[in-house]
């Protein structure tokens, strides 16, 4: 137990305290023990500007290989691993963090965001080959932790297909980063009224490799949409990843009126970010499984 809690941040302890749930001798050990000093200090951290899609926070790693020689490689940060906005717990955020390392030394979660190509294969005894596999456009991505979960959506057989998936369910066997793209809008629950091109996709689809290194390209496409009646009003929604031309520019204007004002969108709750500290924690812990996964695949071998 002390092992445990003394790879919990010190900064914490004031609040344990207050809790009264360590002992003398935990808050002790819990003192002396620092994480570890940034060790990327030679390469500078990119991000990407402010958008509504979670931030690519993207640094250089050093990894040494299966000979003992050392690999620069680029650390994507999972969006569900960075604690939201409100009154937070960090040991309760470092427990659940550390189930989801422990899940990722069996199921690889590649890099993907809104508007991703993902086949995810599943259990499923009453399948013939005891697992099924669904390819499917990413219309949505929320939760933290291990409670975060992806909507993928596809057409069957002229028929809309959405599965939403636990990201960290026992039963994923594999998930799969086929097309790696953004989309400008926080989801694209849209597509539901959209024409079905725009989410159709092979089951057969080869997966394109994303260059490494490189930027993820941003699909601004504008999707045409179905006649009303539609799942929501879209249009009272600032959505720019729809074309509107169906509609008479009478009801556009109108629509505008719902449409956040420009005060609130100069809140600066809307820019919050982790603190500093927080985040090196994070992205210390995220290298430490990095490099605990290519160690025991390096053993595997």
């Amino acid at each position: 137990m002390a092992a445990y809690m003394a790879r919990v941040w010190r900064t914490g302890a004031s609040t344990l305290v207050r809790k009264n749930c360590l002992t003398p001798c935990l808050l002790q050990r819990l003192a002396s023990t620092d994480i570890p000093s940034d060790q990327s200090q030679d390469a500078a951290d990119t991000t990407e500007p402010h958008s509504s899609q979670p931030k690519r926070r993207m640094r250089k790693m050093r990894l040494s290989s299966k000979d003992g020689s050392e690999v620069s490689q680029d650390l994507f940060i999972s969006p569900e691993l960075m604690p939201p906005m409100g009154r937070r717990y960090r040991l309760l955020d470092y427990m659940s963090r550390l189930d989801c390392y422990r899940r990722r030394m069996v199921v690889n979660i590649p890099e993907f965001y809104v508007g991703s190509i993902i086949a995810v294969t599943v259990s499923d005894p009453y399948s013939k080959g005891k697992t099924s596999r669904f390819v499917g456009i990413c219309i949505k991505r929320q939760g933290y932790g291990i409670g975060a979960s992806i909507r993928l959506r596809n057409h069957v057989n002229g028929e809309g297909v959405e599965i939403c998936y636990m990201m960290y369910n026992p039963l994923i066997t594999k998930i799969e980063c086929l097309k790696l793209e953004k989309r400008p809008d926080d989801h694209l629950l849209y597509l539901r009224d959209a024409l079905p091109e725009y989410s159709t996709i092979d089951f057969n689809m080869n997966a394109i490799k994303h260059p490494p290194g490189k930027a993820v390209p941003v699909n601004d496409i504008k999707v045409k949409m179905k006649p009303k009646p539609w799942y929501m009003k879209w249009e009272r929604k600032e959505l720019q990843g729809i074309d509107f031309s169906i509609l008479p520019e009478e009801k556009l204007e109108h629509a505008k009126k719902w449409w956040k004002p420009e005060h609130t969108k100069m809140d600066i709750l809307q820019r919050w970010e982790l603190p500093d500290d927080y985040t090196r924690q994070i992205e210390w812990e995220v290298t430490q499984h990095e490099r605990e996964k290519r160690r025991a695949a390096d053993q595997g071998r």
